[in-house]
């Protein structure tokens, strides 16, 4: 399992290094992590963020949150939320063959 807190770290380090290069006077040296590096873990960080998201939206429908709650909590639109949320059941179940059938009584 990937650590979450390392990709995390080489994002924060990287970061710290690319801003400190902008203020004026400040020698930023050699940065401790490369943009490349940077890219790479920041986009495994939102990949699996974006692969969890659909727990807590079942979570929070299950805990009795409202479509209108849960879309604006995303910033998408209710149509927007129950169709992300549909899809990603869609592909649990093609893909993993996995019984989804209790994650879609919640749509």
């Amino acid at each position: 399992m990937t650590n979450l807190a390392a990709l995390l770290d080489t994002w924060q380090q990287w970061n710290a290094h690319h801003v400190m290069t902008h203020v004026p006077g400040h020698e930023a040296g050699e940065p401790a992590v490369s943009a490349l590096d940077a890219l790479r873990d920041s986009h495994e960080l939102v990949e699996l963020l974006t692969a969890w998201q659909w727990q807590a939206v079942h979570a929070a429908r299950r805990d009795g949150a409202s479509w209108e709650q849960i879309a604006t909590t995303m910033g998408v639109t209710v149509n927007q939320a129950r169709a992300e949320y549909a899809a990603v059941l869609d592909r649990q179940e093609q893909a993993l063959g996995r019984d989804v059938s209790a994650y879609r009584a919640v749509l």
